[in-house]
């Protein structure tokens, strides 16, 4: 019986530290602070969407027209040295152009011109090609180049140089802070990140592929939110 009692005293005492223990950490005093870094660094790789449109008043030669520009549009890339693997069917459409403005009347309707729209997406694993390639697609029959974008292979070592320099940013501020106001720096309690890319791109429905493709540098952020323990 005196065993039950003391396993029970026990279980008391636990069940009244328990609200001391969470009533302590919420009125811990924090440091709640913000820190950014970045990294600068060259992309190494490209994506290029290009594409074929045709028109005709008949689907199918619509059809047939682009089937056409497209393969040898492909044949084109591949004989290039561009890999198969590398080139991917992105979208295709075929369908009536709207008409630019309401029939008058008396007027005839004009026939519906057809649309034929095939895009493919070529990814590059160095930036050096950019210009011949769109070179080569224009000169086979491409003729709408929608994107031309730029990436990291391998963007780890950047992001990781940016989040340690956020860190540092963070710590900093802190120590600062923690300075002005007459307290003292405890353990960190919460880490909590984040990234982003700011790279360089290209967007036209119909590139001038006269101009020298740069691929410029690219910005790895990192930021993050670091809550201190302070005295």
């Amino acid at each position: 019986m005196k065993k039950i009692s003391i396993v029970f005293l026990g279980m008391v005492l636990l069940f009244l530290a328990a609200p001391f223990a969470t009533a302590v950490e919420n009125n811990m005093s924090k440091l709640i602070v913000q820190g950014e870094g970045k990294a600068i660094a060259a992309p190494d790789k490209a994506t290029i969407v290009l594409g074929v449109q045709t028109r005709d008043a008949s689907a199918a030669i619509a059809a047939a027209e682009n089937a056409r520009l497209m393969n040898e549009t492909i044949a084109a890339l591949l004989f290039a040295g561009i890999a198969e693997s590398e080139i991917q069917t992105s979208s295709y459409s075929l369908g009536t152009e709207p008409q630019d403005a309401p029939v008058s009347a008396g007027e005839r309707q004009k026939a519906p011109q057809f649309l034929a729209s095939n895009t493919v997406t070529v990814n590059l694993n160095n930036t050096t090609d950019v210009g011949r390639v769109l070179d080569v697609a224009v000169s086979a029959g491409s003729n709408s180049i929608q994107e031309v974008a730029f990436d990291l292979l391998n963007p780890g070592p950047q992001k990781d140089l940016a989040l340690t320099m956020a860190i540092e940013d963070a710590r900093r501020k802190a120590e600062v802070a923690a300075q002005a106001a007459g307290v003292k720096l405890g353990r960190v309690l919460e880490i909590s990140e984040g990234y982003g890319y700011v790279a360089a791109a290209s967007r036209s429905a119909a590139f001038d592929v006269a101009t020298p493709i740069a691929p410029g540098k690219m910005e790895i952020t990192a930021s993050v939110t670091m809550t201190y323990e302070i005295s």
